[in-house]
This record gives C-alpha cells, sequence and structure tokens, in this order.
C-alpha cells in the first residue's frame, strides 16, 4: 500500500468489493464494466462507470444493499493525507471544519453542509446526478462510509441520532437500521446523518489511537522535527499525502486549510520557505518510491507527478539525486537495500 494514497470515495469502495468477489470465489471478470486500471489512485473514476460496476456487482453478489456493503467495509487506511489533517485538529468542531474541506478532493459531489444545534449536529450530504436507484446505492455508501468512521473514532467523539434519504424506502429497509442502529427516514428532502453535539469541543487526543492506524505503513522519509518552520513542515506532510490524480496547486492547498494562496505564501516567506520548493521535493520524494516500487515508465511518472514533461521530470530528478530516473532504477534494482533512504534524504540539503 504506497504511503501517500488519498483515493476516491469511488476508487476507495473498490478495494472492499474486489474483497468481496474473492470471499465469494468469484473474479473481476464476473463484471464487465470494471477494468483493473480503475484499481489505481493515480484515475478518477467517472461516476457513470462506477453506477454501473455497482449495479453488477450488486446483481452478481445478489445483494442490492451494494452502497451499504461497501461504505461500512470501506478502508479508512488509504486515506492518508485525511488521517494526518485529523490528527492536527484540536476538538471535533475543528475536525468537521477540516472534513468539510477535505471531502472535495475525494468527490466530484457538493462538499456537504454542516448545522451545528444546540443537542445534536447534522451534516447534509450530496450525490452527483443518476438514475434513483444509482442515488440510493452511492447515498448509502457515504453514509455507511461516515457512520463507519465515526464509529471508529469512538463514542467519546460520536453518537448517531438519525439519518434519512431523498429516496423511497427499498425491500431492504430493515438491513439499514439494523447497521445504523436507528429508524432510517425516507423521501427526505435531502439525504442527511446526525448526532449528538455533545462532543463537538472535546479534544481531539482521544481519537490517536484510531488515527495512528490510518497512517500505518505510511512512514514519512524524513525524522527532523523542524520546530522552526512548523508550517513549512505541516505544508510538506500535506504534500506529501497529496493525491495523485489531483493537481498539486497552491491554491487548493489554501482551500484545503481554508487560507488564502496569499496567506499561505506568506507564511511559508516568513519561515524562509517556498511553496515551488516543497511541492518539487514532495513529487522528487514520491518519485523514488514509485521508481523502486512499480515499473511505471518515466513519462507515465512524470504526468502523475505533474511535471510539465518528462524532460523536465528528468532534469529535476538528476539535480536531485545525480542521476536519471531510469539510471537509479537500475542501481536500486542491482543494489536494493544498499541504497539507504538517508542517503536519499542527503541530496534534499535544505529541504529538511
Amino acid at each position: 500500500m504506497s504511503a501517500y494514497l488519498t483515493p476516491t470515495l469511488t476508487s476507495a469502495v473498490l478495494y472492499p468489493l474486489l474483497q468481496l468477489l474473492r470471499e465469494r470465489g468469484m473474479t473481476t471478470d464476473e463484471l464487465s464494466e470494471f477494468s483493473q486500471e480503475w484499481a489505481s489512485d493515480n484515475l478518477h473514476l467517472p461516476v457513470q462507470v462506477f453506477d454501473r460496476v455497482l449495479e453488477q456487482a450488486s446483481s452478481v453478489l445478489r445483494d442490492p444493499a451494494i452502497g451499504l456493503m461497501l461504505g461500512s467495509r470501506m478502508d479508512w487506511r488509504r486515506f492518508r493525507l485525511l488521517a494526518y489533517l485529523l490528527s492536527e485538529c484540536r476538538t471535533g468542531r475543528d475536525a468537521l471544519s477540516q472534513l468539510r474541506r477535505y471531502y472535495p478532493l475525494i468527490s466530484d459531489s457538493h462538499a456537504p453542509d454542516v448545522f451545528i444545534g444546540q443537542h445534536a449536529v447534522k451534516v447534509v450530504f450530496y450525490v452527483s446526478e443518476g438514475s434513483q436507484d444509482a442515488r440510493q446505492t452511492r447515498a448509502e455508501m457515504v453514509a455507511a462510509g461516515i457512520h463507519n468512521i465515526g464509529t471508529r473514532l469512538g463514542n467519546g467523539f460520536y453518537n448517531i441520532t438519525g439519518i434519512g434519504f431523498q429516496q423511497p424506502a427499498p425491500a431492504y429497509r430493515e438491513q439499514l437500521e439494523r447497521y445504523f442502529g436507528v429508524p432510517v427516514r425516507f423521501g427526505e428532502h435531502c439525504n442527511w446523518i446526525s448526532f449528538s453535539s455533545d462532543y463537538l469541543d472535546k479534544s481531539m487526543k482521544k481519537a490517536a489511537p484510531f488515527l495512528a492506524t490510518m497512517l500505518e505503513g505510511s512512514e514519512l522519509p524524513w525524522t527532523a522535527e523542524d520546530t522552526d518552520r512548523p508550517f513549512s513542515r505541516k505544508l510538506r506532510h500535506i504534500l506529501y499525502y497529496w493525491p495523485t490524480c489531483l493537481p498539486m496547486t497552491k491554491e487548493a492547498v489554501a482551500d484545503l486549510l481554508g487560507t488564502s494562496a496569499r496567506t499561505l505564501t506568506r507564511r511559508l516567506q516568513e519561515e524562509g520557505s517556498q511553496f515551488s520548493e516543497l511541492s518539487k521535493h514532495c513529487r522528487l520524494i514520491r518519485a523514488a518510491a514509485a521508481l523502486k516500487r512499480t515499473s511505471k515508465d518515466v513519462q507515465q511518472l512524470a504526468n502523475e507527478l505533474g511535471f510539465s514533461d518528462r524532460r523536465g521530470f528528468e532534469r529535476a530528478f538528476k539535480q536531485w539525486t545525480g542521476q536519471t530516473p531510469a539510471a537509479f532504477r537500475r542501481q536500486w534494482r542491482t543494489q536494493g537495500a544498499g541504497i539507504s533512504a538517508m542517503s536519499l534524504m542527503d541530496s534534499l540539503g535544505s529541504f529538511y
């Protein structure tokens, strides 16, 4: 599993789908719409294709509650960036705000609206256009995913009080109510889920164990605390975990942090850092990892990592490591562990 995976919601549920097929003694050959390339977190899975895949999966598995099934089995360890962002939040209220800013990175639909009342928090969530059945399936998937991560965060933060869907009640209504543990309302004006507001201002430290499991196996390639440049260090973490299927732009990162590109630039300048240098070095670190881990050609890596062309990527990589990407891969394959991670990090100089 890649250290910096940040898939979309649609690509993330393909993994539990594959697992379900294996458990039933089936393969993806049963799904004519499925292509192995969609299992890559570097690719954006169109909603129309996703709907057809789930429709076929529901038929093959003989389970109409496919959205509920996949949302409840979503592997949150794939959302490294989310785990890091939540670990930086002080309270549940901060976490809700951060989740709303994060959501556009993993979904094409409108970001959820959050309404905080005296006793409950109501989250209104949206799904993209499609047939009635497809919209219901995706709504159940999102709701099950929210309930899944909320439950894992613990009852110190999440205690569901209600849930509603726009579509009419399906035949498997009782299955939904068993999973959510509350009466489920149908035919609502919007899709929503609510939970107690008693925990909004509780410290997020209690969620640390679950967030730590989300970050398992994602060791960062640097060890320096960099206490003199805390904002630069935070940006390094975010850029390292940034989704490979999205452009790594200053504006997008600023939106995620709830600030402006101008303010982000100013705060980096105060610490003697530049966004362009931070993003370039993070792309090169990821390039080195991909060259060691995969057989992707250099052109494909250049495209995925946001370089304008292959030559620009090769030039930057050689300036960083003293080798072309192809030479680096050959050396790694012949010497393997003889090339230490720290020797690579030494090439980064002032970046650390």
